[in-house]
């Protein structure tokens, strides 16, 4: 195991892995862009917008089961976010996906 490991220190690739990765850490990215505009040029997505568009679920109970879409693997990892929150009536928003979610009103807690 230990020849192995030698031979392949000494190898060519190995010494081409290594320089790739040292262009790869010195390499600076992005440039910080305290307006934003280059960020506004390359992303084009208006995704957290078309969210907001979106109105609040309402739902029967104290906590809610999000998957980001209809499908079970067609949007994000499930979450359940809960909805009895400290003040009553306000909207919970999922971390994947910006959907948010409110217990109905006047909907009291079935705990089982």
């Amino acid at each position: 195991m230990l020849q192995k490991c030698i031979q392949l220190a000494k190898s060519a690739q190995f010494s081409q892995m290594v320089k790739s990765y040292t262009s790869l850490s010195q390499h600076k990215w992005l440039d910080y862009d305290q307006t934003h505009k280059k960020s506004l040029q390359t992303h084009k997505s208006r995704a957290e917008e078309f969210i907001h568009k979106i109105p609040v679920i309402e739902v029967d109970s104290d906590i809610v089961r999000c998957l980001g879409g209809t499908h079970i693997n067609a949007g994000h990892p499930q979450v359940y976010i809960k909805l009895d929150t400290r003040t009553e009536g306000t909207p919970q928003t999922c971390k994947y996906c910006g959907l948010s979610y409110v217990k109905k009103m006047g909907h009291e807690s079935h705990h089982h």
